[in-house]
């Protein structure tokens, strides 16, 4: 009965209401410039797979940049598992940016279920939000952020919110 209810409240999708990071930023980016982005998305689970969708706008126009969950095990990207990272600049969770710093659609189906968890080797980990980094090396750096306010910038932040039916 208990895990009836469990299943239930994690079929569903969550609302993703970004916010910008003023202060990290790198610093030839004018403040003005770095704060016009914005970006709306949701996440869904159901049964033992999952999606999460994000649009932006506003981003560094060419600007190579990541999608990452913040989970209470640390940072991880926001995609499949069991895909390779290469650390390239070509990683499964890159955002593809236009001249017009326009992110038009991003879609990751996911092989779990996020509202659950990221299953890793040491258990469940738990999401606490969504991350939208920039990274000034021009490399995604695989399942790493990076060197935070070195050479990878996160532009906006939005916490894990509540659930919805869908």
């Amino acid at each position: 009965m208990e895990e009836d209810r469990k299943s239930k409240a994690a079929d569903c999708c969550c609302d993703l209401i970004f916010e910008s990071m003023p202060g990290n930023r790198p610093s030839w980016i004018a403040l003005a410039s770095w704060l016009q982005a914005t970006a709306t998305g949701e996440i869904c689970g159901r049964g033992n797979e999952g999606h999460i969708e994000v649009s932006a706008q506003g981003l560094v126009p060419l600007g190579v940049y990541t999608l990452f969950f913040v989970t209470d095990r640390g940072v991880w990207p926001a995609a499949p598992l069991g895909v390779v990272y290469t650390s390239d600049g070509f990683d499964p969770n890159r955002l593809i940016v236009n001249s017009d710093g326009i992110l038009n659609y991003y879609v990751a189906p996911l092989d779990y279920n996020p509202l659950r968890g990221i299953p890793t080797p040491s258990g469940l980990a738990k999401i606490t939000g969504v991350i939208i980094s920039m990274h000034t090396n021009r490399l995604t750096n695989g399942i790493s952020l990076g060197q935070p306010n070195v050479n990878v910038f996160t532009q906006l932040t939005a916490p894990m919110c509540s659930t919805r039916t869908e």
